[in-house]
């Protein structure tokens, strides 16, 4: 199940330059936190609203480009072509944009030094004019299966933005850029919901040689430095380390990301909880089991769907 995802990480930890710090590069997928996983061929609707097209369009993009193991993750099918689909997208953008004038104090010179005019002797408050201008945009996306019409998903996105201009002081950016950013935000974070993602971590290692004898810290501290140039290199120094000494919480932490780093789920496992055990409260492995966790929701989810494709 892992060899073609492996192979591919372990070419991507050749082709990667060093990491500048003591770091084990962690490669793996988080699953789409809708039920999709029975879902094959999607469909985008025109969003309703204004620019509700152009995001349409963008979030058709992102899921026709979503894969995993290499593979097409969905067939996007065109709404309007009345070919068959599993799933239909479908949702609203509404932007508002409200402006109310306000006021600032500013300082105002009223008597310059007569030798140096650059030099101030006298300065008064004074209220300039200005605009208060507050950008509401929000977004809303639905998700049904076409065979029973349940929804699948649902999730309201908002974003404001308030900024105040004056005559000496203008607007950071225009409305429309602010809006365009905004839904193309909000199509980002749909696709992570309706989609895995791969990702590549760089997680940094234990470096405490606490617990070890003097030797095996001289070779846990050269496995550590080895991390920059040669990260497998490392993990065979410190399995290595226990074959004639106890593991460390540290020396046990760096192999929890050695077998996580090589798919070795179970290992990883063991390893964090053997961290532990020795006395580790580092939130670092709370992180890896949740990110092991999510690993193996996002390859059951692909083996199912690999079972659906090959009844089709």
């Amino acid at each position: 199940m892992f060899d073609t995802r492996l192979a591919l990480a372990a070419t991507l930890l050749c082709l990667a330059p060093p990491a500048a710090a003591e770091t084990l590069t962690i490669a793996g997928s988080d699953p789409a936190t809708a039920n999709v996983s029975d879902l094959l061929r999607l469909s985008v609707e025109r969003f309703e609203g204004e620019g509700g097209a152009a995001l349409a369009q963008q979030l058709e993009a992102e899921l026709g480009n979503a894969q995993f193991d290499g593979r097409a993750y969905y067939r996007i099918v065109a709404p309007e072509s009345g070919a068959p689909t599993d799933g239909l997208v479908t949702g609203t953008t509404r932007a508002s944009v409200d402006e109310v004038a306000v006021t600032e104090k500013r300082d105002k010179c009223v008597e310059h030094d007569p030798a140096d005019k650059k030099k101030c002797l006298k300065e008064i408050e004074v209220d300039i004019r200005c605009r208060r201008r507050t950008i509401m945009v929000a977004t809303t996306a639905r998700l049904v299966a076409i065979a029973d019409g349940s929804v699948r998903y649902t999730r309201p996105l908002n974003a404001r933005d308030q900024v105040t201009y004056c005559p000496d002081r203008s607007a950071s950016r225009s409305v429309d850029d602010y809006i365009a950013g905004v839904q193309r935000d909000h199509v980002v974070a749909i696709r992570r919901d309706l989609a895995p993602r791969d990702y590549a971590l760089d997680v940094r290692v234990e470096e405490s040689t606490k617990g070890l004898a003097k030797p095996a810290q001289a070779a846990f501290k050269n496995a550590v430095r080895l991390t920059k140039s040669d990260q497998r290199g490392a993990c065979a120094a410190w399995t290595a380390l226990t074959r004639d000494a106890e593991p460390t919480a540290a020396l046990a932490f760096n192999l929890g990301l050695c077998a996580e780093m090589q798919g070795d789920f179970t290992a990883a496992t063991d390893w964090y909880g053997e961290a532990r055990r020795q006395g580790s409260r580092s939130g670092a492995i709370a992180e890896g089991l949740e990110r092991i966790e999510r690993n193996r929701r996002a390859l059951a989810d692909w083996d199912a769907r690999k079972r659906l494709i090959g009844q089709q």
